[in-house]
């Protein structure tokens, strides 16, 4: 026996180191503009990749990239880009715009975006096979039966078609980005991640520590912080109300707007409210139900994002006035949460997972909430019946690393919350920290102290500790009438 499973080791290891080779890259040189007319020399291509390394008979699939050469005469060494969210990045080389904003980077270095896999492809996605679900936006505990059942119905759909959707994880993710910059003859290189990014970062970072010189990870999320603390939701809005309750306008009507969320998430349990939206499959006007779960969701999704902060205490009063008009558009905006599925972006929050010690602090934490467990929907509820696939690393172990690291968080969000952070750098021995006055997730990464100063400072080997980056204060919006300042008001 003890020498079958040796045997049976050495073909598993040379099945995955057989399935790490490079395989057909395909480049085309393309000339690149911005929108002030910087050319831009560079390539875009695409590299053949195993489906799965854990799996040989996982077949292939193709990940897309672009590479962008510096405008430096001596660039340092080459800049990878690694996108948050689940998100494709190549398209910001084809938009001048965007590729404008990339100049204070390639001033320093060469910049390769590439496509996490699964991204771009279609067949990834389930569609919900039914009506939509009355009571989804209600309860908790009706979402997560709904999610639970979308769950299945994908798993089975995706067996259906073929896909091997434990393929698509971090290290899976990270093992691509090496690949992509061994076929592309780089030995040395910088990572800069944001969000997830910088969780797929981290995995390349333990993975193959030997070939990267630089990494800056904003709005961070650890190898083991996949599954947030419903007390970041909490501490977040606490964080919110001390700002409303400071405003002179604001509080002459709502005294507390932590009290003011305590009633109205009393009343939507007491009596859900019904909006008109519109369904973004079959364009219909139907009516919706919504319950404090509802509220939850939409809270937990814009809290943190500086354009919906000013919004909060309007949206929380109004309800409390009988209109729900702004209630509409806010669920308006996350009404396909019910609807569909992203097979690779749901496996790679699942296959990440989270210590036991984390669950149990989760859960309890969750059951103390005002907020319940949002913070980890739909992700907790799909891990109830997606299957266990193997990552390869185990997350829960601490990590430890002398790469030199800049770590950059807004002091407004409460995805990847500087408590957080301060847990991830413990095990960084060459690293910095900036936090971004004012700043929610997505908004500390494009403050122009930090992408334009501090990042390629950071990448040109300069102490950047000193960088000083804020935004303006925050200022909620009026209570009533009509405002230019956002969205929902108009």
């Amino acid at each position: 026996m003890r020498t079958f499973s040796i045997v049976c080791l050495v073909l598993i290891l040379w099945c995955i180191k057989a399935a790490g080779q490079p395989g057909r890259l395909e480049i085309k040189i393309k000339k690149f503009r911005t929108s002030d007319e910087t050319a831009i020399q560079g390539e875009t291509g695409s590299l053949e990749v195993p489906g799965n390394r854990l799996d040989p008979s996982a077949g292939n699939i193709k990940v897309e990239f672009v590479r962008l050469k510096s405008l430096s005469p001596n660039p340092k060494e080459p800049v990878i880009y690694l996108e948050g969210g689940g998100s494709p990045c190549t398209w910001q080389a084809e938009s001048p715009e965007h590729l404008y904003d990339w100049i204070p980077i390639l001033e320093v270095s060469d910049l390769i975006f590439i496509d996490q896999r699964g991204t771009t492809d279609k067949e990834l996605v389930h569609i919900w096979e039914g009506d939509y679900p009355k009571d989804f936006l209600v309860s908790e505990a009706a979402s997560s039966a709904h999610y639970k059942e979308l769950s299945r119905q994908a798993l089975r759909r995706f067996e259906e078609k073929g896909i091997d959707v434990q393929g698509y994880n971090i290290v899976e993710h990270a093992q691509d980005v090496q690949q992509l910059t061994e076929a592309l003859g780089i030995d040395k290189y910088s990572i800069f991640g944001f969000s997830f990014g910088t969780h797929i970062g981290m995995a390349l970072m333990k993975l193959h520590e030997k070939h990267i010189v630089n990494a800056v990870l904003i709005s961070a999320d650890g190898l083991d912080q996949s599954f947030n603390y419903p007390s970041y939701l909490d501490d977040h809005f606490q964080k919110i109300a001390r700002l409303s309750d400071q405003d002179a306008e604001i509080n002459n009507a709502i005294p507390s707007l932590s009290a003011l969320l305590e009633k109205v998430m009393a009343k939507l349990k007491d009596q859900p409210v019904t909006v008109s939206v519109k369904d973004p499959l079959t364009k219909e006007t139907r009516n919706v139900d919504v319950g404090p779960f509802g509220l939850a969701l939409v809270l937990r999704l814009d809290i943190d994002d500086t354009n919906d902060i000013p919004a909060i205490p309007r949206l929380l009063y109004s309800i409390d006035q009988g209109d729900y008009t702004m209630l509409q558009w806010f669920i308006q905006k996350r009404i396909a949460f019910a609807l569909a599925l992203p097979g690779n972006g749901i496996n790679q929050g699942i296959a990440s997972g989270a210590s036991n010690e984390r669950w149990q602090k989760i859960e309890k934490e969750a059951r103390e909430s005002i907020f319940g467990n949002v913070v980890n929907f739909p992700f907790y509820d799909a891990s109830k019946v997606w299957p266990k696939g193997q990552l390869g690393i185990d997350t829960a172990e601490p990590y430890f690393t002398k790469i030199r690291t800049l770590f950059v968080t807004g002091d407004l969000d409460c995805r990847t919350p500087t408590r957080q952070v301060n847990e991830i750098i413990k095990g960084f021995t060459n690293a910095k920290h900036l936090v971004v006055k004012n700043a929610g997730h997505e908004q500390a990464m494009w403050n122009a102290g930090i992408f334009d100063e501090a990042v390629p400072q950071f990448f040109l080997g300069h102490d950047v500790s000193q960088v000083k980056a804020a935004y303006k204060e925050i200022q909620f919006l009026p209570l009533t009438g009509k405002s230019d300042r956002h969205p929902s008001t108009q």
